[in-house]
């Protein structure tokens, strides 16, 4: 059994919010997700090795958005799937936007139901 800390990290998951446990919007609404603008490509560097969350931040002004990053590139494990020289694909922000509205809607919608 591997109990290292570095282990794959699971961070779509539900989330209790206020004593409310919460569906995580990626585990459930990301079929929704679309990229339907001119996406650009990025190369790692050594600066963003292990670290996107600073990548999330020079690319979207916000560190907040890593984890879509790893979920467009399929990026599991931010300790072995990124590399130096690796190239990824940097969806457009309002491609993001448009998914969480979608998300949210469709969230909304089902809990009326």
């Amino acid at each position: 059994m591997n109990t290292s800390k570095y282990t794959r990290s699971n961070f779509y998951t539900q989330a209790t919010v206020q004593n409310v446990l919460e569906d995580d919007l990626v585990s459930n609404y990301w079929y929704l997700f679309q990229i339907n603008r001119p996406y650009t490509y990025f190369t790692i560097s050594r600066d963003f090795l292990q670290r996107p969350d600073l990548l999330s931040y020079s690319l979207y002004g916000t560190d907040n958005l890593w984890w879509i990053l790893c979920k467009v590139n399929m990026i599991d494990d931010i300790w072995n799937d990124l590399s130096v020289g690796q190239v990824i694909i940097v969806p457009d922000v309002n491609d993001i936007n448009d998914w969480v509205n979608a998300a949210l809607t469709a969230q909304n919608s089902s809990q009326v139901q």
